[in-house]
């Protein structure tokens, strides 16, 4: 690989086993040791918190075995969007382009070689704004290639941007706000033709940075490109009440994926969206939405009868 690597962001907070997960599966990727790694450690929100926190401190200053490791320990509770979006800004506009992962975010061991190659095949089309390494859609037969779509998946983190499409990030602080700046037929668009609810969100306060960059990626005809199969899984839900209540009675949760060990990944040069991606995209949000129906069906039935 001839060009330099991207430097490594973590976003952690109070959970250790989940922290050390990532830092360890991360270790065991081929170009570790010639990762610079930045480690952001946002501040307890409240008393309950504090220990947690220091645990987590600590053990961060006793990684290694990579390039150069260094910690950022907020004074202050930033919360995740905050603390994502100021880290980002600070890495990329140091270093040009970034790889990001939060603490819930475990890597497969070719995950930094592809994130690396996808950002210097991919850097001068500009087109495209997003590299993911996620997905849960399981694209016909043996694919390889990447997949071209407007869809920015990030779960447990695991994207990589650079810098001059990252400059054109908004984080929005009201609904209105964001809705104001998107046509209706690219609301549409984010929404994936109605099987993907994600505009919701904006209704949250304070809003998601990721729908804002979603929002951001499709107000600049932008594209992503995402892995064939996943080189990141999300462990931070595996030990929560939705998870093993959705694996329970609804069947295998779409972000419990199996890790790729494919090193051999076709770069795909034709930088249109893939249809066949996105139609196996919105059959599997609405087959989530359907699931979703029927579990809050049950917690609510159940809630009922607790009365």
């Amino acid at each position: 690989m001839d060009k330099k690597l991207a430097p490594v962001v973590i976003f952690v907070y109070n959970r250790l086993d989940n922290t050390k997960a990532v830092v360890e599966a991360l270790q065991k990727n081929y170009l570790a040791k010639d990762t610079d790694v930045f480690i952001y450690s946002d501040a307890a929100k409240n008393k309950k918190n504090e220990k947690k926190v220091y645990k987590v401190r600590q053990y961060i200053k006793t990684i290694n075995e990579f390039k150069s490791v260094t910690i950022i320990e907020r004074k202050e509770n930033f919360y995740i969007e905050k603390n994502i979006i100021e880290g980002v800004t600070e890495i990329i506009n140091k270093y040009g382009k970034v790889i990001v992962l939060e603490d819930d975010g475990v890597t497969a061991k070719y995950f930094l070689s592809f994130m690396n190659n996808a950002l210097n095949f991919y850097e001068n089309i500009e087109q495209v704004m997003h590299i993911a390494s996620f997905t849960f859609i399981k694209m016909p037969g043996d694919y390889s290639k990447t997949i071209i779509w407007r869809y920015p998946e990030n779960t447990g983190g695991g994207w990589a941007t650079w810098k001059n499409r990252w400059d054109k990030f908004i984080w929005f602080k009201t609904e209105q706000e964001a809705l104001n700046v998107l046509s209706d037929e690219q609301k549409e668009k984010i929404e994936l033709e109605g099987s993907f609810k994600c505009l919701r969100n904006l209704k949250l306060n304070p809003i998601p940075w990721d729908i804002c960059w979603y929002i951001n990626i499709i107000r600049n005809n932008g594209l992503t490109v995402n892995s064939p199969k996943s080189f990141v899984k999300n462990n931070g839900l595996s030990n929560g009440t939705h998870f093993s209540f959705f694996n329970r009675f609804l069947g295998k949760h779409p972000l419990d994926v199996e890790l790729s060990n494919d090193e051999n990944i076709i770069f795909e040069d034709r930088i249109i969206e893939n249809d066949e991606a996105i139609k196996l995209l919105k059959k599997l949000y609405s087959k989530i939405e359907n699931k979703n129906k029927i579990l809050k069906s049950i917690v609510k039935t159940l809630f009922m009868r607790k009365i």
